[in-house]
Parts: C-alpha cells; sequence; structure tokens
C-alpha cells in the first residue's frame, strides 16, 4: 500500500514520453524550454510549425486555393497537413481546461503558442505587481484602518486567485 501511494506521488498527467508536459497556466518559462524539447524529439517539423507557422507546400505543390476535399490532396499536401495537425494536436494535449479556454479560438498552432506565451507573461507580470504591493504595504496618510484592511485583503485574494497563495 505504501508503494502505491509512493507511486502515485511521482507520476502525474503529462510525465510519459508519449504525452507532453501539462500546463496548467504557471511557470510558462519552465514549460516553453520542456515544450521546445519534447516537440523537437516528436518531430522537428513540429516545432517549427509552431515557432513559426504552418508548415509551406512545397513550390510545385502549391496551388491557387488548397483543396476543399482531402480525397483531392496531394501526397505533398498531406504530409503538410499532417505535420500543422500534430502540432496542434501537441498543444492541445499538454494544456488544461482554462488554458484551453485562451486558445480555442485559434486556427495554428502558432496563433496557440503566441497566445499563450503572451497570457502567460501578462500572469506573470500581474503576479509580480501584487507580491511588490504585499511586499511594500503600509497604511498612507489619512488612511482608515479599515480602508488599509480592504486594500491588504484585496491585495491578498488577488495573489490567492492566481494561485500563488501568502
Amino acid at each position: 500500500m505504501a508503494n502505491q501511494v509512493i507511486i502515485g506521488a511521482l507520476f502525474q498527467e503529462g510525465t510519459s514520453q508519449v504525452r507532453p508536459l501539462y500546463f496548467n497556466g504557471q511557470h510558462f518559462s519552465h514549460c516553453k524550454v520542456r515544450m521546445e524539447i519534447y516537440a523537437k524529439a516528436y518531430d522537428v517539423k513540429v516545432w517549427r510549425v509552431i515557432k513559426k507557422g504552418n508548415y509551406p507546400l512545397p513550390a510545385a505543390a502549391q496551388s491557387p486555393a488548397d483543396p476543399k476535399n482531402i480525397d483531392e490532396y496531394t501526397d505533398e499536401q498531406m504530409v503538410v497537413l499532417q505535420v500543422n495537425n500534430k502540432a496542434r494536436n501537441l498543444l492541445y494535449n499538454a494544456i488544461s481546461g482554462e488554458e484551453y479556454e485562451k486558445i480555442s479560438s485559434c486556427d495554428t498552432a502558432k496563433e496557440m503558442w503566441d497566445k499563450l506565451k503572451f497570457t502567460s507573461k501578462v500572469k506573470e507580470t500581474h503576479i509580480n505587481m501584487l507580491v511588490y504591493d504585499y511586499e511594500l504595504f503600509q497604511m498612507k496618510e489619512g488612511e482608515s484602518i479599515e480602508e488599509m484592511f480592504a486594500r491588504f485583503s484585496k491585495i491578498i485574494s488577488d495573489v490567492k486567485a492566481f494561485g500563488k497563495p501568502y
């Protein structure tokens, strides 16, 4: 029984070789490095799609418009379609439901990645500002104890809402 508890504590979602690191909206800088390594190991073209956008068709295979019917795709178009969808699938499998809501309207893996980066940086900046306010908190001149307590409670609740309790 004790071994099962230890094993359960060691293995969490996203730690297998077939599933990418699970991103829950925190520590994006750490996740970014691990996701890059995972994606490159999975398929270097997938990482290229995530960083630079849809994998382009070879010049000879490009047509004025992509066929609407998948049965009309050339072999080159099928390869491109598969790489682009592998990239999107990798990102969808690596995020929490909350993060999914942020990127659900994105059409490409690059859009998804850029939105995850942006929202994570905004969140980290907001947390840093709240921590700064917390650490330098003091009563303002002419402020009542009730007002000071309300301001302090707001900082604490905002910090907790971002998952960083103090």
